[in-house]
């Protein structure tokens, strides 16, 4: 039954783990005696235990870890691009994530300078408003210096008061050319410095209960220029009509005023 040959021994391998194998060399070894051989029974011998107690052994060291890796020749292998791939589509999407809001930046207002009757200088903004300002007299004029404030019809005032709160809220100014009926030439140029409030009223006006509200002024040039000076300018908020042909609180456009200014400053 045993052979030294491999082949033997695999065969010699199926019986000897059967059941009627084990219960032979059971009474083999114990020495009661031999046995009869029974009907698909085989007896044990010295021999055979020996080679049976070589071939015992321990199933779990028999046992193959799983391997890390796949064999590169395999269908299931897949190379490191691959991989990245699918890693990146196994990810979780990336949630909506909001851009930071911007905050809008002021766009910067250009401005030009120019000189006061003390030297000091004064800056008009482009975005500034500028109106021709026509009094009654030259008193009321004068006590518009003294006392720094002025005042207008109802409905001059309105216009006024309208045109400062567009133009602070653009960041810009709101200029006067001073001019008085009659007298053939401008005599001043101010900027108003608040809005109007329509509850006061002043007496130091000739006809102090004609004007209702007052509003501060700052005078920046008083000085008497001729209308000639001004012929050349015409305005085309005015049917284009000279710039000296104006009513109160006649509006002004931006580069016809630049133009007013310069003359204001040259003028000797």
């Amino acid at each position: 039954m045993y052979t030294h040959s491999r082949d033997s021994f695999i065969e010699f391998e199926s019986d000897m783990f059967s059941e009627p194998f084990r219960g032979a060399s059971t009474a083999s070894s114990s020495g009661t005696g031999s046995l009869p051989p029974a009907s698909g029974y085989q007896l044990c011998t010295p021999r055979s235990l020996s080679a049976l107690e070589m071939f015992s052994f321990d199933a779990s060291a028999l046992s193959i870890p799983s391997a890390t890796k796949t064999n590169i020749w395999s269908k299931d292998y897949k190379s490191s691009r691959e991989r990245l791939f699918n890693h990146q589509e196994d990810e979780e999407p990336p949630r909506d994530i909001k851009p930071p809001q911007t905050i809008p930046l002021p766009t910067p207002v250009h401005s030009l300078a120019f000189w006061r009757d003390n030297g000091a200088s004064f800056r008009v903004p482009s975005t500034s408003r500028f109106f021709v300002i026509k009094s009654y007299n030259a008193v009321d004029v004068g006590a518009s210096i003294e006392n720094k404030i002025w005042t207008s019809t109802n409905l001059g005032n309105k216009r006024l008061n309208k045109a400062y709160c567009e133009a602070r809220a653009d960041h810009g100014s709101v200029f006067l050319f001073f001019s008085v009926n009659c007298s053939g030439h401008f005599c001043g140029l101010v900027e108003m410095k608040d809005k109007i409030d329509f509850s006061r009223t002043s007496s130091v006006w000739v006809e102090k209960s004609r004007w209702k509200g007052i509003f501060p002024v700052d005078w920046l040039i008083v000085k008497d220029i001729p209308n000639r000076y001004f012929q050349h300018l015409r305005n085309p908020l005015n049917e284009h009509k000279p710039i000296s042909n104006s009513r109160d609180t006649q509006e002004i456009p931006y580069d016809i005023a630049v133009s007013m200014l310069k003359i204001y400053c040259s003028f000797k």
